[in-house]
């Protein structure tokens, strides 16, 4: 009897034969992580599938009785997925509600699905799992961004527009040349990621706590049928480090970076100063008080966005820096971060994209505003083709601009008498057209037309490719 009131007293915890008392209603505020967690829920049922093979194999349950366990696993899945509430208020997380309502389900059999194994080795499973399936749906938005880039650079290629360093105009290039950038950029985050699911193929199940499940089992097969490459070499590191996380975080913030830095742009380019651009209405916003407002808060959101990954990733940083091995309850507050960084870039990929996909680019106004002054190296460039050397072209050209900007020309409009000191002047002057700029840049990475024919030849193989991956 009073071991039943003992029971009865402490809510019946797993961890219940230990303790004569619950938890303070505080400390159940500050420890129970469910609703944070309840995240885990598909990869929780996963693990415990495969983990409930290597328990037949091991000769705890029979064939029959994993038979039972998996459907009753299964069972809560789908009761979720139909919308039945099956958690309450003593539930301290998602494997203990889990492995509650398997019992309540199957009765006593539900108990032994945790023979050898600890929430230390399940949670980093679990999670493993997760990081890995988002990793996936980051992939497919990124390489459906990039042929996004790649369809909008093929249509538009031969639209020229200036290009910038410092926000000051600077060469001219092609537009269709700014939106591959876009493509061989976010191929660099894809690769991050595909390099991430490569390094982190290592299955902790079976490490138990931290020294190991007495309950032998092929852990490679397990592994295996959990979608992992290997099982984890040693079991301290296994359920003690979160590097996975931490690069997981860095990946998706070094890609919400990425996009903070166009959106930076498609901003600018959105102002009435500028005009290059007019985001669709269902990427815009207005004003509260000014009727006239169309605001590009879709790229002013991606900005913002960025910041939360980056803080994501410094706060799981800073968690894992100072906490022992192999495992502390500081670990608990892994989850969010990922959760969060997971569901903002897959939502800030989407946006991009459909941003892009809808928007007018106003080529008009692009070409309009490209200034002379592009123009410049051009010309240094056509001096040292004529024996001058580079710093002596430089020299010559950039006297030429501070005349004209004194007075308030282009220095293509300044008189034959300010040329006189240009070798060829009259001939060079002629060459001195945006056409003609961006025609001479055909190295390999330019924004001449051949280069950009290899650019986008590049991006379609690379396309190619990621279709046959997924």
């Amino acid at each position: 009897m009073q071991m039943r009131r003992i029971s009865d007293k402490i809510q019946n915890k797993m961890w219940s034969g230990r303790f004569d008392s619950a938890m303070a209603k505080s400390m159940t505020e500050l420890s129970f992580s469910l609703d944070v967690d309840k995240e885990l829920l598909e990869e929780d049922i996963q693990g415990s599938l495969a983990h409930g093979k290597g328990l037949v194999e091991a000769g705890v349950i029979s064939k029959i009785e994993y038979a039972k366990i998996a459907g009753g696993l299964r069972s809560i899945l789908a009761d979720i997925k139909k919308g039945k509430k099956l958690w309450n208020a003593q539930d301290e997380d998602i494997h203990m509600a889990v492995e509650r309502v398997l019992t309540k389900k199957i009765g006593n059999l539900g108990k032994k699905i945790h023979t050898g194994r600890s929430r230390n080795d399940q949670v980093a499973t679990d999670f493993k799992l997760y990081m890995r399936h988002k990793a996936v749906d980051v992939l497919d938005q990124l390489s459906k961004l990039q042929r996004t880039a790649y369809e909008l650079a093929k249509k538009h290629a031969g639209r020229f527009m200036p290009g910038y360093t410092h926000l000051q105009q600077a060469q001219p290039i092609q537009f269709s040349h700014y939106l591959m950038s876009i493509f061989f950029a976010l191929e660099r985050d894809r690769k991050r990621l595909s390099n991430f699911l490569s390094l982190h193929g290592e299955c902790p199940l079976g490490s138990g706590a931290m020294a190991g499940s007495a309950f032998s089992y092929n852990r490679k097969a397990v592994a295996a049928d959990l979608g992992f490459a290997d099982a984890s070499a040693n079991s301290i590191d296994a359920v003690s480090h979160r590097d996975m996380a931490l690069e997981f975080l860095s990946d998706l913030a070094i890609t919400g970076s990425t996009l903070s830095r166009y959106a930076e742009d498609m901003v600018i380019w959105s102002s009435s100063e500028f005009g290059f651009l007019t985001l669709h209405d269902k990427f815009s916003s207005g004003s509260s008080m000014m009727p006239q407002k169309k605001n590009p808060d879709s790229m002013e959101l991606l900005r913002g966005k960025s910041g939360r990954l980056i803080g994501n990733f410094t706060a799981m940083f800073t968690l894992v820096k100072g906490a022992p091995l192999t495992y502390s309850r500081d670990l608990q507050e892994d989850k969010l971060p990922v959760f969060d960084s997971a569901r903002t870039i897959l939502v800030c990929l989407q946006v991009f994209r459909e941003a892009l996909e809808t928007a007018k680019w106003n080529f008009e106004n692009m070409e309009k505003r490209m200034l002379p002054a592009l123009l410049a190296t051009d010309l240094a460039d056509l001096l040292v083709e004529n024996g001058i050397a580079f710093r002596d072209a430089h020299h010559i050209v950039g006297n030429l601009v501070g005349i004209a900007a004194k007075q308030g020309l282009n220095f293509t409009e300044l008189s034959d008498e300010h040329w006189k000191g240009v070798p060829r002047a009259r001939e060079l002057r002629k060459k001195l057209t945006f056409a003609y700029s961006i025609s001479r840049r055909n190295i390999e990475g330019g924004t001449g037309e051949r280069s950009l024919e290899q650019q986008l030849k590049k991006a379609k193989e690379i396309l190619g490719s990621v279709r046959a991956t997924f």
